[in-house]
């Protein structure tokens, strides 16, 4: 089962939602692991997803853009 969520957003409250994402992907990216470490399969969910995310956002964003 998919849940969804509209949400009606102006510019600059989009802008703030892309920038916490990205501060999020930074701390996910940065986070500690053991050099040697194998690939932590977690993280790279989640980056994909917080990547998936931005991407529906900023693609959202060039549609209304588009129609203006």
């Amino acid at each position: 089962m998919v849940d969804s969520l509209t949400v009606a957003l102006t510019k600059q409250q989009r802008d703030l939602v892309l920038q916490g994402l990205r501060y999020i992907r930074s701390s996910r990216r940065l986070a500690f692991r053991e050099p040697l470490a194998p690939p932590d399969a977690e993280r790279e969910d989640e980056l994909r997803e917080i990547a998936f995310l931005m991407g529906q956002i900023e693609g959202t964003a060039a549609k209304i853009e588009a129609r203006v």
